[in-house]
């Protein structure tokens, strides 16, 4: 509850009350570029009496990365085992290309009555004939961005879940973090909980002692020292990133984000334009934006391609060899700041 009385509504709630009552439509879409509240999403359908017959049997799961869509189609189109409806999640559907989202197309015009299709991913380009599909035959949701002021009360709630209370000024200390992500706040609410044992209390005494005073680093933090060739900040950035969880092809994929946008800098530049030019067209803040233009100036085209095909060959080798993700990712931050 907040000061006033009023009871926050849970930014992860759907807003679907068929799913919690077991009735739910045949498609659905979330999507949202803060990963744990898709994860809480999709805990909701799981949750859902729906599938509670036989669920081993009758929820299946994908990543569109390791999926081809037909995979999943084909999984959509089977019937129930033992139990009278199929739970199927695609999740990062983003990452497929056109095409692929496009043979979608005939099954969400005809959807399996006995199965519930759900997409989540980070963002549906609306321009596609597949969102433009999903929406019109099933329905979607984006959850909302959560800003500071969103957090606190957020954070006092997921230290309820666990029975404890979280003191607003600790609340307000952690929500400064909050370019850790959900996920990262998540878990540092559950070493503080673990730490104060049975103490219900959680205050901002103890929040400094089990973080040690010392500052978290965000993945934007990472993004930003490796595109000012910091080489020591972003290794100590990374360090702290992959100790909190965060997984390695996560990374990849912002410093796949963050040398397209070099290259794009670079393509300004080299047309004349300047710093409000990049950022008209990047859409990056202000100091995003020096930094930005900073690193493109010391780089040539060729240099920057040459650091994009590097991150695209670790990902390859993350995916061949499994267990080596920290020593794949430092080889790589070196290459780059050099």
């Amino acid at each position: 509850m907040t000061a006033s009385g009023s009871r926050q509504r849970d930014p992860a709630a759907l807003p679907w009350p068929e799913v919690a009552q077991g009735e739910p439509g045949s498609l659905y879409g979330l999507f949202s570029e803060e990963d744990f509240l898709l994860i809480q999403g999709v805990e909701q359908f799981i949750a859902s009496p729906a599938f509670s017959d036989n669920p081993s049997l009758n929820v299946e799961r994908f990543l569109a990365a390791e999926a081809k869509p037909s995979k999943v189609l084909d999984s959509a189109q089977t019937l129930p085992f033992l139990g009278t409806r199929r739970l199927v999640v695609l999740s990062e559907v983003h990452l497929y290309k056109a095409d692929q989202a496009a043979e979608f197309l005939p099954y969400l015009e005809d959807p399996c009555p006995s199965t519930t299709l759900v997409f989540t991913g980070a963002k549906l380009d609306s321009r596609t004939k597949f969102a433009k599909a999903l929406k019109k035959a099933g329905k979607v949701h984006q959850f909302s961005k959560m800003y500071a002021r969103q957090l606190i009360p957020w954070l006092q709630g997921r230290a309820s879940v666990r029975d404890k209370s979280l003191d607003s000024q600790a609340a307000a200390y952690l929500a400064e973090l909050s370019g850790l992500g959900l996920g990262a706040l998540d878990s540092e609410l559950e070493k503080l909980a673990l730490y104060v044992g049975k103490n219900k209390r959680i205050t901002l005494d103890t929040v400094r002692q089990v973080l040690g005073g010392s500052r978290l680093y965000s993945i934007f933090d990472f993004t930003d020292a490796v595109a000012a060739g910091g080489l020591t900040r972003a290794l100590s950035c990374y360090a702290q990133l992959d100790s909190l969880g965060e997984p390695a092809v996560r990374v990849l994929a912002m410093l796949t984000r963050l040398y397209r946008q070099l290259l794009e800098t670079r393509r300004v530049l080299d047309q004349g334009g300047g710093p409000q030019e990049v950022q008209r067209t990047l859409r990056t803040p202000p100091q995003a934006t020096s930094t930005l233009v900073e690193r493109a100036r010391r780089e040539s085209p060729a240099s920057l391609s040459g650091a994009l095909k590097a991150v695209l060959t670790a990902d390859v080798a993350l995916k061949s060899s499994p267990g080596a993700d920290r020593v794949i990712m430092e080889r790589l931050i070196m290459d780059l700041c050099a």
